[in-house]
């Protein structure tokens, strides 16, 4: 199966002897479910919006490099990819700053062809993986396009993916919950961090009854308590939830890292007809596998044995 991500690039800044990385949590995970594919029939694509300086470029060489394939990867030459500062506290825990609002990604459907648009229309795509993050930095006008290409995919019989990463940078509550209400009806499968929930809903009251009316079939629901994350998956029949399987996850220095790795072997296993116990299983272990790292990505050969 072919799947495309679609979300913002990030250039990272921190106090490491590297000081500069590439990253952004949606090409992070498109980069650990390539490695994945691999040996199991999924294909890759990113999409995204860079610019034309030799930073973008890198980055554009790096994705190639992890077998991404970056022709839906747009280069403005006004435009720049978002810069964020990555600030490490007492207890490990990273905290992130971003400067550059007016980023690139910002005009992924305003400016040059409209790759995604084509690909979308012609079911070049089995899937898409989108966050909320990335439905964020997108215009009001363009997010009203993105719905409308994702009702044409699923007529046309492709998956949807979505996760609801919520940053304050970017929209407000209100904002969140109203796009959530349109976007959420096309979802197949939802990663749902809860504290990100309550951020956007203030209370889980109606979380339950939320993703019933959405109509989202499969949801994986995500509880970090200090050093500890809880992961449970259900499935949604059509007036009720069954709980199927949860593990738990051991969290260090980010939550977001074994975040990444976690839904990229999730959806390794889905997309390959595993159950959702063997995918967690597949989660759980590429996940607990980068908390020995202490950086956004493990090296390839640290992964080897479940590539």
């Amino acid at each position: 199966m072919k799947i495309v991500f679609l979300g913002e690039a990030l250039v990272e800044l921190n106090h490491s002897p590297r000081h500069q990385t590439y990253g952004g949590n949606v090409v992070n995970r498109a980069l650990y479910l390539a490695r994945l594919g691999g040996s199991r029939a999924i294909d890759v694509s990113y999409a995204t919006c860079i610019g034309i300086e030799k930073i973008s470029m890198k980055m554009m060489q790096r994705w190639q490099q992890e077998n991404i394939d970056t022709s839906l990867v747009k280069c403005l030459a006004t435009k720049y990819p978002n810069l964020c500062f990555i600030e490490t506290d007492s207890h490990g825990q990273r905290h992130y700053h971003y400067w550059n609002k007016d980023n690139a990604m910002r005009y992924y459907f305003s400016y040059g062809p409209a790759l995604l648009n084509h690909a979308l229309m012609n079911h070049d795509y089995g899937a898409i993986y989108i966050s909320g993050s990335s439905i964020a930095a997108l215009t009001d006008d363009d997010k009203t396009l993105l719905l409308s290409l994702l009702e044409v995919h699923k007529q046309r019989g492709g998956k949807v993916y979505l996760d609801n990463n919520f940053r304050n940078d970017l929209w407000s509550t209100r904002q969140a919950q109203y796009w959530y209400e349109k976007i959420f009806p096309y979802v197949d499968i939802a990663f749902i961090d809860l504290n990100d929930e309550m951020r956007i809903w203030g209370s889980s009251r109606y979380l339950t009854q939320r993703y019933i009316k959405w109509g989202c079939r499969e949801v994986v629901f995500k509880q970090t308590k200090e050093n500890s994350c809880t992961v449970c998956s259900l499935v949604i029949s059509s007036d009720s939830l069954l709980r199927v399987a949860s593990i738990n996850l051991a969290v260090k220095h980010d939550d977001d890292i074994a975040d990444n790795a976690f839904v990229a072997g999730y959806l390794a296993g889905r997309m390959n007809k595993h159950t959702i116990a063997q995918s967690l299983l597949l989660a759980q272990k590429l996940s607990h596998r980068v908390t020995t790292c202490s950086d956004a990505i493990i090296p390839s050969d640290s992964m080897r044995d479940i590539m």
